[in-house]
């Protein structure tokens, strides 16, 4: 009775198996005549089939007739080559050299179809669907161990896997996922084909989000090596330096940027800060050569100023740099408690100091009080404390000239602005 029941549920799967050839056959004759609806019912009754769903001729069967429906716009919606793709993994997986010579095609169609969609949708903002569309398209590429299409002509295959390569690690970065990113960047840059400084500067903004100096600064390296004369990778690197580095590895680097970059009025800015840091630190005594430190923050900064005259920021901090010495020696003058001929001479000398450093300072408070007065109302953040510490610092100036007119006026403003 065993025997019997075997026989017949072998005879129903053969005559299955018989009914699912005649579905192939028709979905063929079907796409033959370009009746696509009828060719995707007849392959997708074969394909649910248990028993023929996952053999060669049926798999390349719906890859025929799903390439054939991605053509047309009634389907197009739906991405077709989308199924297809899934269909041709399947083949290779089942038999790789099955019609290779077709198959290949097929795959690089599709794939060339994923990194299309995969672009759109980057551009469109939308990184997860984009990384996963870019995933497929380096999926197919790497059949074979990278090997199945690495005679394909002119290398534009590889071309577009890397490209969907470096979006992915784009897509990672975009999104903080910067574990993930590094991982793809570094295939990006270690490809001839997507090697670039935007590549690098992710990368290293990437090491520094995860906090990795060392690699972060061996990225820096080899960056500034192909790279030397990126601006962005240049800040990156001095940007290392004030985080990471030594005081005297810092300045060098800055003094090298510097002297490259010579009408870079950012270059100079942060050179002459951090000349005047050094020589005015707010805490512990000023180091013994102060005097010419400041001396190389003040060519520093007017070499700033001498490529964005107008630059509030600049004016205002060269101005500072004067007026602080001003008012030291002010401070020196409030020390002086008795009226000797050798006190009140002592006195006039450093009055006579202060102002000055005071006259040197006006011309640069000035300026920068211009370009922000003009948008007062605009002001925010560092540019509305800027102002206010100008506009004070002029008032002082004033009281000492005895411009009694210019001072009240920037008294008045001064007390207007608040805090």
């Amino acid at each position: 009775m065993k025997k019997q029941f075997l026989s017949f549920v072998l005879a129903i799967a053969g005559f299955g198996a018989i009914g699912q050839e005649k579905n192939l056959t028709g979905a063929l004759e079907a796409l033959s005549k370009k009746n696509y609806e009828e060719a995707k019912s007849l392959v997708d009754a074969a394909m649910t089939n248990g028993e023929t769903k996952d053999k060669p001729k049926t798999l390349f069967t719906k890859v025929r007739v799903y390439d054939k429906l991605q053509e047309e716009a009634k389907y197009k919606d739906a991405y077709p080559y989308r199924d297809e793709a899934t269909a041709l993994l399947k083949l290779n997986d089942v038999k790789p050299d099955f019609e290779k010579a077709a198959t290949d095609q097929y795959l690089v169609r599709c794939a060339f179809f994923y990194f299309n969609d995969g672009a759109q949708a980057y551009n469109d903002k939308n990184l997860k669907e984009a990384s996963d569309l870019m995933k497929m398209a380096v999926k197919i590429h790497n059949l074979g161990g990278g090997k199945r299409f690495e005679k394909y002509p002119n290398k534009q295959f590889d071309t577009i896997s890397a490209e969907a390569k470096l979006t992915r690690g784009n897509c990672a970065y975009y999104t903080g996922k910067y574990d993930d990113a590094i991982s793809f960047l570094e295939d990006a840059k270690a490809s001839p084909i997507t090697k670039s400084a935007a590549v690098f500067e992710c990368l290293i903004d990437a090491y520094n989000k995860v906090n990795d100096s060392t690699l972060m600064l061996a990225t820096i390296k080899e960056a500034r090596k192909s790279f030397p004369d990126d601006a962005i990778i240049r800040n990156y690197e001095l940007k290392y330096y004030m985080n990471y580095g030594k005081k005297e590895d810092m300045l060098r680097k800055m003094e090298e940027a510097s002297a490259k970059d010579p009408g870079n009025g950012e270059l100079w800015y942060n050179l002459g800060t951090t000349y005047y840091i050094q020589a005015d630190p707010k805490s512990g005594k000023k180091p013994v050569n102060a005097a010419d430190l400041l001396a190389k923050s003040e060519d520093a900064y007017k070499k700033a100023i001498k490529a964005d005259p107008e630059n509030a920021e600049y004016n205002f901090n060269l101005g500072v740099l004067f007026f602080n010495q001003g008012s030291d020696n002010n401070d020196f003058m409030a020390a002086i408690t008795s009226n000797t001929e050798a006190d009140l001479k002592k006195f006039e000398e450093l009055k006579g100091l202060r102002d000055v450093f005071y006259l040197k300072a006006q011309p640069y408070f000035e300026a920068a009080y211009k370009t922000l007065n003009a948008k007062e109302s605009n002001l925010k953040g560092e540019n509305k404390s800027i102002y206010r510490s100008t506009v004070y610092s002029l008032y002082q100036i004033y009281s000492t000239q005895n411009k009694a007119d210019k001072s009240k006026e920037l008294k008045a403003k001064y007390d207007a602005l608040g805090q």
